[in-house]
């Protein structure tokens, strides 16, 4: 095949055309563009970074496919990863809902479908402490205020559809928890703790008092009386604010990770959600199997000993917890290939790299503009080039292409098995429908047709035009079932993608100028 023919036919795949298959909802990139609403604020809590603890909202941005108009969204709430602190502060190039792994993934999730929300988390602990008690309790607290933070994003949205409308048109039945790295152990721990009781693990127990971090010798580095409980209630006031939309629900219907742990196999039992882990097996900072987390500080520092993804997806297979994709059979590629290292284990997604050693494959990120955040936040812009190199060297040959390689398997893997478990409408057949009623002509055309929307029984709601490269040229917002004719829109010949978004989703026609 030669490279012009290869190029036009991934432009062709990239455009939306397919051969033999239909664009389902939820599994493919049915709607072309998203939109945002930024630093949407679902609660409020006190942080530590430094000094005395200060009050912050807490913010998220909300991704949402754009001309959709179904009435109910299952929706995906993703954590960024970092450590606990900043991007840079970190000694890292990650560390927000704004680095570019987290906001591609939520971009992708809503082109499929979903709501996504992109939130952030209170941050703050000390990795660098000389002090084993300090350096494994404040983490420890650190996840601990993460998944009260989480779970009252949880209850932000139930409690707006109940209250406030829906204004995000969220399907509260059907929520779904993810993140990477640091995000991973945060969704993981939600998914499993659900008492107290077991954070009384001999791991967990402190070997000193310090009432600078609230640990008392003998007892559990976490305690509710002070830090509050995951319901958004107690604690003293001085570092928890116990009013973050209490009373509703913290229920997660499926939960996947990229990357992280889980503080210990003990805490899974029958009824937790179903559960995907992305994994590589050489991560040097979260293992793969049982073992010590170190976390990616310079240099790195040994925490605790935790539970991967390998134990953990065995153990979730083993008490039931993901029989509802077990049955599946699934048979596309990304299945079969999982499969023949995976052990057998469906929802294990190991990733062997070349160097073995390796960390977030799925992430990029620029040397320049590391500097100046670095410089925005009153860091030297060496700060800055010393956190793109620390990234380089768990992932030695980083690149975006490389990174949205990973992402492509991931969504491709996980995606139908949320789709099973959650029994989620598709909408295939209603856009096989909407595709075989509508028609473009003439085709090929000498720069002016008609998109004849006469025959769909569903209402439409825009018409794009997309070049072979995925640029919109056109775009206009319809709302009736008629003929739409283009025409001085001064088409250059070549291959046109026409987009028409529906309620279920978006048909996609080939057009031919010549």
């Amino acid at each position: 095949m030669t490279k012009i023919l290869r190029n036009v036919l991934l432009a062709v795949m990239a455009l939306g055309f397919s051969q033999g298959s239909s664009a389902q909802r939820y599994t493919t990139e049915v709607f072309s563009s998203v939109q945002v609403t930024p630093s949407v604020v679902y609660g409020q809590n006190k942080e530590v970074l430094t000094g005395a603890p200060v009050m912050k909202n807490l913010t998220m941005d909300v991704y949402e496919p754009a001309g959709d108009a179904q009435a109910s969204r299952p929706l995906v709430i993703y954590l960024h990863t970092g450590s606990f602190l900043p991007p840079v502060i970190n000694a890292n190039p990650t560390g927000s809902r704004y680095d570019s792994t987290c906001v591609e993934m939520c971009k992708q999730f809503a082109r499929r479908g979903y709501v996504v929300a992109a939130m952030s988390y209170r941050l703050g602990w000390n990795p660098v402490s000389a002090d084993q008690d300090v350096r494994t309790g404040s983490l420890l607290q650190a996840v601990y205020r993460a998944i009260q933070d989480a779970k009252a994003c949880v209850r932000y949205f139930r409690e707006e559809a109940t209250i406030n409308g829906n204004p995000f048109r969220i399907d509260t039945n059907n929520i779904i928890l993810g993140g990477q790295g640091t995000g991973g152990y945060i969704a993981m721990g939600y998914a499993t703790v659900d008492n107290v009781g077991e954070l009384n693990l001999p791991k967990f127990i402190s070997n000193s008092s310090n009432p600078s971090y609230g640990f008392i010798a003998g007892q559990s580095y976490v305690i509710p009386q002070i830090w509050g409980d995951w319901d958004g209630y107690g604690g003293d006031t001085t570092v928890n604010y116990p009013n973050n939309h209490v009373g509703y629900n913290n229920r997660v219907s499926f939960v996947f990770n990229m990357g992280g742990a889980l503080g210990d196999s003990s805490w899974m039992a029958p009824g937790d959600a179903p559960m995907v882990a992305f994994h590589v097996v050489g991560d040097p900072f979260a293992p793969f199997g049982d073992g010590p987390v170190y976390v990616p500080t310079q240099p790195p520092q040994y925490v605790v000993d935790v539970s991967g993804s390998a134990p953990v997806v065995a153990k979730a297979n083993r008490i039931g917890n993901n029989s509802c994709f077990n049955s599946a059979a699934f048979s596309d590629p990304y299945t079969l290939q999982a499969n023949t290292v995976n052990g057998g284990e469906d929802g294990l997604y190991p990733f062997y790299t070349d160097p073995v050693i390796q960390s977030g494959p799925w992430e990029w990120y620029d040397s320049t503009a590391l500097v100046f955040f670095a410089q925005a936040i009153g860091q030297p812009a060496a700060a800055g080039t010393q956190a793109y190199l620390n990234g380089l060297a768990t992932n030695p040959d980083m690149s975006k292409a490389k990174a949205l390689a990973y992402i492509d398997t991931i969504q491709n893997y996980v995606n139908p098995r949320i789709v099973y478990c959650l029994g989620l409408n598709t909408g295939v057949a209603e856009l096989e429908q909407l595709n075989a009623a509508v028609s473009v002509f003439p085709n090929p055309s000498a720069g002016e047709f008609t998109v004849d929307l006469r025959e769909v029984t569903e209402k439409p709601s825009y018409i794009r035009i997309m070049d072979i490269n995925g640029r919109l040229v056109h775009n206009i917002e319809v709302s009736e079932a008629a003929a739409y004719s283009f025409r001085g829109l001064s088409l250059a010949n070549g291959l046109y993608a026409v987009k028409i978004g529906f309620k279920a989703g978006e048909v996609t026609k080939k057009l031919v100028v010549n």
